[in-house]
């Protein structure tokens, strides 16, 4: 009786080490990846893994970052700050500061980091030390086989200016995030201490510039199909420094569509890479008790306004894709409360059921993913050049340092071509809006004398 009371023990104890009780965590981050996917309306998207990852998840169709280019934001949501707790070399400055790495594997977890997580740094100067069992960083993952280079510009004015480089391969082995993926499967199958739960995090450079695809999936989108952008004969102008290209870039329909189908092209192959990961932790047995969470740093322009970047406090860059896959969840849903990405932080802990720091400023979007139809939070906000901003679930209240203000009604302009803000109607909207935007950050620094004002 007490050797088979034993063998119960011991056999109990063993799976208990095996098949840990908290969740693991398969954290993706895109680069430069707006809400260009099937599973979010876009017909021209072919994106058939992410299209399946949400049908068995949650997608967020109101998630905004706190960065318009890729180390501020992602500086705050690893952090889980927001930008004026944290600017892009916060980490640099204050090493103390409490990551989100660290944070899990202080509290157990297995962690690893494969890629682009808080920025690209040979040195890996952002990345917290304490953070990571595994960390390969891009420059560990250089793929050997070659690839087919066509550079893709445009007049720029009277100038020509280069938007990105096209770079087709034959294989997807040439593929940077091929290797990226390849990886993080490794870490999978080799290096797993099993004892514990895993918090991976995988950060793939597509679609950043260059824009790399796989030559069969490039040949798969017809230009076409693509609708390029066509900014309004009436919008209002922008104060300057608004934007990266002032002017925007003077390019004509049939070269828009074919930057339109290298961007979507490479988000495919992307979406090929996230498919091989899904598939990997399924035929493992792992995905069911595994919390997969996909979003990006920021958006992307694509021609909004003459732009292909970022580098401003809009809808078009301040929209992420954001979808979860609750091992518990909800399943094929959508939420449309307002998240941020410094929410992902306390998320995470609230999913594996652990404390979160105290310092954080963000806020468990868990109800959502329990209940999409859950009320959100008021506002997103993000600070960054010449402004600041706060997006509520219909307008968007924009200021600029130079002492103008726009205002959007997105139930009526969902691109943010043409500023309300002078309407006598939203004097009081204008005034609570405002508010929100001083509790966040304060009073609005000025720019400095003789800088021009938007007119």
């Amino acid at each position: 009786m007490k050797s088979l009371l034993f063998v119960i023990l011991t056999t109990a104890a063993s799976l208990t080490a095996a098949e840990p009780s908290k969740p693991n965590i398969l954290f993706i981050i895109a680069d430069d990846l707006a809400t260009r996917l099937g599973c979010y309306g876009d017909k021209a998207a072919i994106t058939p893994n992410l299209d399946r990852l949400a049908s068995e998840g949650v997608v967020f169709n109101k998630a905004y970052c706190q960065g318009a280019v890729c180390t501020p934001s992602r500086t705050s949501f690893m952090l889980g700050l927001n930008n004026k707790h944290a600017h892009s070399n916060h980490f640099i400055e204050h090493p103390g500061t409490m990551t989100m790495g660290r944070w899990f594997r202080e509290h157990g977890y297995q962690t690893c980091a494969i890629g682009k997580i808080d920025h690209d740094d040979p040195n890996d100067a952002y990345t917290d030390p304490k953070a990571w069992d595994v960390r390969v960083k891009r420059e560990e993952m250089v793929p050997k086989l070659p690839t087919q280079n066509t550079f893709f510009d445009e007049d720029l004015g009277q100038q020509r200016k280069r938007v990105s480089l096209i770079r087709l391969a034959d294989s997807q082995e040439a593929m940077g995030d091929w290797v990226r993926a390849e990886r993080l499967i490794q870490f999978f199958d080799k290096e797993r201490d099993t004892s514990k739960p895993f918090f991976a995090a995988i950060g793939f450079h597509t679609p950043h510039v260059p824009w790399d695809s796989i030559r069969a999936i490039y040949d798969q989108h017809d230009p076409a199909k693509f609708t390029p952008e066509t900014t309004p004969s009436h919008v209002t102008p922008l104060p300057p420094g608004s934007l990266l290209h002032e002017p925007g870039m003077e390019m004509s329909e049939a070269q828009h569509r074919e930057g339109l189908r290298a961007y979507y092209a490479a988000v495919t192959t992307l979406d090929q890479q996230i498919g091989r990961l899904l598939d990997h932790l399924r035929a493992k047995g792992q995905l069911d008790n595994t919390l997969v969470v996909f979003t990006s740093d920021h958006g992307y322009h694509l021609g909004w306004r003459g732009q292909w970047c970022k580098h401003s406090i809009d809808e078009q860059v301040l929209l992420v894709p954001l979808i979860v896959r609750h091992p518990q969840g909800s399943r094929g849903a959508k939420a449309n409360g307002i998240v941020e990405l410094i929410d992902l932080f306390p998320s995470f802990c609230d999913i594996a059921g652990i404390p979160a720091p105290d310092t954080l400023d963000g806020k468990s979007f868990l109800p959502q993913i329990k209940d999409p139809k859950a009320e959100g939070k008021p506002g997103a906000f993000c600070q960054w050049g010449n402004g600041r901003t706060v997006r509520t679930q219909r307008w968007r209240l924009t200021e600029r340092r130079d002492g103008s203000s726009e205002l959007y009604d997105h139930s009526t302009d969902e691109a943010e071509y043409f500023n309300v803000i002078a309407n006598p109607d939203h004097v009081a909207l204008v005034k609570r809006l405002h508010a929100m935007l001083q509790q966040e950050f304060g009073n609005l620094a000025k720019a400095p004398a003789g800088k021009p004002k938007a007119k």
